[in-house]
């Protein structure tokens, strides 16, 4: 750890039905731990930090040979499902095999011919509500960039001095570096910058520093922000004291018709395309595609400290609250 704890022993638990021990349940199994210590270790258990694996998945089926599209979609989810109970993802050192999981897919019934399937992966930032902090959120994967802007995108949350509800997203300097910039945003409108400068992205190992911020709420329970990003590898490893999850709860499953190899349409003029590439949206919940030319900054070539939204100034930190900020390193679980 960064700065060392001499004399700490952290202790992680993946309880067997949900993802963290109760605070109860801890100073249980550290009172039991006391008889068995060696004198000057003190053992601290902390929270697993999930590093989430989502997808969007396409696939292609033949109405010839089964027109029971909704049979079908059961079918590819029961068999995700398995994968994501399998010991490739729910340990540390856990690997999403790509492969592995659209094969999963294609095999579920004769009549699926093909699917397109997209990658993502998301950790959860547990924010300090009503107080000054800064955030690091680790991935251990390198991240992939294929808009200028909105390739790291968050839930919603408010902060003090901005009216209204607020998403960061990066912006990108090179290929390996970025910076996080606050927005206000309405579905189908314009993202309104709050903040130019709020922290920072490294590309290359997959690392988002948020600058010292007073969150107030997150509109997410239990004061979580939800950070998602586009991994620049379809597997997607556990570095270090990450702990792999398949997320089915935020899969989704769209089934297409294969008229061509139905017979249907062999000229291949009705094919259904399904992009083989992420398409970027504003915000992690909205479904607002961002184009070319809409993840282009306004001014991106300065910025100011302090700029104006409609809730106000929103003044960036300086190092005078600096000293009365809380830090929370790796707050990301």
């Amino acid at each position: 750890m960064s700065p060392p704890r001499f004399g700490k022993v952290f202790i992680s638990v993946k309880p067997r039905n949900g993802d963290f021990l109760s605070d109860e349940t801890k100073r249980e199994l550290i009172q039991k731990l006391k008889g068995y210590a060696v004198a000057g270790i003190v053992p601290e258990f902390i929270d697993l930090k999930y590093l989430y694996v989502e997808i969007q998945t396409n696939p292609y089926y033949n109405p010839s040979l089964n027109d029971d599209a909704e049979n079908l979609k059961t079918g590819v989810s029961n068999a995700l499902t398995q994968y994501s109970r399998s010991i490739d993802v729910n340990k540390f050192g856990g690997r999403f095999k790509y492969s592995k999981a659209v094969s999963l897919i294609d095999s579920v019934d004769a009549s699926i011919t093909s699917n397109i399937t997209l990658v993502t992966i998301r950790r959860n930032l547990k924010a300090v509500i009503g107080q000054f902090a800064q955030y690091e959120v680790c991935y251990g994967n390198r991240f992939h960039t294929q808009e200028s802007s909105y390739n790291v995108v968050s839930t919603g949350f408010t902060i003090d001095g901005v009216v209204g509800t607020v998403y960061l997203a990066d912006e990108v300097i090179n290929r390996e570096k970025g910076r996080i910039f606050f927005f206000t945003y309405t579905e189908g409108g314009t993202p309104n910058i709050v903040k130019k400068n709020a922290g920072t992205v490294d590309y290359m190992t997959g690392e988002v520093l948020i600058d010292t911020c007073n969150i107030t709420s997150t509109v997410i329970t239990n004061n979580v922000i939800e950070i998602q990003a586009i991994p620049h590898s379809n597997d997607v490893i556990g570095l270090r004291d990450l702990y792999v999850k398949f997320d089915m709860t935020n899969t989704t499953i769209n089934m297409i018709q294969d008229l061509i190899s139905s017979g249907e349409n062999t000229s291949g003029s009705q094919f259904v395309h399904t992009h083989s590439y992420y398409t970027p949206t504003f915000t992690r919940k909205s479904n607002s595609p961002v184009s070319t030319a809409a993840a282009i900054l306004p001014s991106t070539a300065s910025s100011t400290a302090t700029t104006t939204s409609s809730g106000g100034a929103y003044a960036a930190t300086t190092s005078t609250t600096t000293s009365s900020s809380s830090s929370s390193s790796g707050s990301g679980y």
